[in-house]
């Protein structure tokens, strides 16, 4: 690895300002507290923007996609072919995050690193190829460290254009059926928690096809526990291309000091493998 850029330092949290928007929280017309954690988050925005009135009208929001060979174990109540749907969702405006969108006025990109359906080629979609979905991670690594890095870089690309473009949150989705299996794996390696703690329906399992989720985790944890210390290793080897997206995004955007916002369960898991 000649440039580990995920490496670089976050940008400070301006203290000043911080303590600037605390106090201004005591001058504002209204009983004290009483707009509970927005006031919280209000500071907090302020110092992560370094501005004491922080403000969120720029927003930029990314899905990222990708397939995952785990899926060849049964732990999806839906076949792969969803995710190429969904994509065409996304950008013809039929899915609830792009009405989100529109009525926020926030930018929309859709980025696709890798899924299984033959030739996919959207208007509107950023195909990336990394590869026809990951590898089954009950046999060996979800990915190359090629790919993983080229994952990681395209979430960076995505922070550097929401920067770019003035954005002042940037807001993190993904895409992939089988991808609770994947954040699953990740967050018992790195949490040391057990498997059924954190493992759940998913779109929509029965009581049995969460236990055989379970199995299907278990296997993959005790494949490759060797490497549990590494998270980057980790993230390669049980991760899915779009969850190393939104860990690169993430990083990168700590680093230029774009204010993030993330949100459910695989986003946090990722989140989770970018503060390790």
């Amino acid at each position: 690895m000649t440039d580990s850029w995920w490496l670089n330092p976050c940008k400070a949290v301006d203290t000043t300002t911080h303590e600037q928007a605390l106090a201004r929280q005591q001058q504002l017309t209204k009983p004290a507290g009483s707009l509970g954690q927005l006031e919280a988050l209000a500071v907090r925005l302020a110092g992560l923007q370094g501005q004491v009135k922080p403000t969120v009208d720029h927003l930029w929001i990314a899905i990222f996609a990708g397939d995952h060979g785990v899926v060849a174990e049964g732990v999806s109540a839906f076949p792969q072919e969803v995710t190429g749907q969904m994509l065409q969702n996304f950008v013809t405006g039929g899915a609830a995050i792009s009405v989100l969108a529109r009525q926020l006025q926030a930018q929309l990109e859709v980025i696709d690193l890798g899924t299984v359906t033959p030739s996919l080629d959207l208007p509107g979609v950023r195909h990336l190829n990394i590869g026809a979905g990951t590898a089954n991670f009950v046999h060996g690594p979800a990915m190359t460290q090629a790919q993983g890095q080229l994952a990681l870089q395209a979430g960076r690309d995505s922070a550097r254009r929401a920067l770019e473009s003035g954005a002042q949150l940037f807001i993190g989705g993904e895409m992939g059926i089988g991808n609770t299996t994947a954040a699953s794996a990740l967050a018992c390696a790195l949490l040391d928690c057990q498997v059924t703690d954190l493992t759940g329906p998913g779109t929509g399992l029965n009581a049995a096809g969460v236990s055989h989720k379970v199995a299907v985790i278990e296997r993959a944890l005790g494949l490759h526990a060797g490497q549990r210390s590494d998270a980057l290793q980790t993230l390669f080897n049980l991760g899915g291309f779009e969850i190393a997206a939104l860990v690169g995004a993430y990083l990168a955007c700590a680093q230029e000091g774009i204010v993030v916002l993330v949100d459910g369960f695989i986003c946090s898991v990722a989140a989770l493998v970018a503060v390790r």
